[in-house]
């Protein structure tokens, strides 16, 4: 019976963890916007003038930019991030480049990334790709 309860009382522990670190990761991206710095190890040059990028709001929300702008209602759960109804505008860049790290995004949000962050940096991994971010100050 004891084992039982210590058994219990260990799950009831490391569920607690993971839903704490989950709120944590949250919490870390809150208000805070990143510009893209590498997609799967390979650094990222601005283009055009374009600087790609993903902020989030406090609840979540998020929006950037690509080559098209994005934006959807995400969730993060045991440190996987989605954003499963994720709506952009539908131009087409010159540059294919920016139209391929567009999809790569587009696929990992919508199927769940495993969500790094720290003071500085970002990192969404998932769909067999990896998008690495800077933090960046919202004007």
């Amino acid at each position: 019976m004891k084992n039982s309860m210590l058994l219990l009382l260990g799950a009831v522990a490391v569920s607690g963890c993971s839903g704490i670190a989950a709120q944590s990761d949250s919490l870390q991206l809150a208000n805070r916007m990143f510009v893209l710095s590498a997609v799967d190890g390979k650094a990222v040059t601005l283009r055009e003038g374009i600087r790609p990028g993903i902020s989030f709001d406090a609840g979540l929300k998020v929006s950037g930019v690509m080559c098209n702008r994005f934006f959807g209602q995400g969730t993060l759960e045991q440190g996987q991030l989605k954003v499963p109804q994720m709506a952009s505008t539908r131009m087409m860049c010159s540059d294919p480049q920016l139209n391929e790290w567009e999809q790569i995004l587009n696929s990992v949000l919508m199927n769940g990334a495993a969500v790094k962050v720290s003071k500085q940096t970002l990192m969404l991994t998932g769909s067999g790709h990896s998008l690495e971010y800077q933090a960046q100050t919202q004007p």
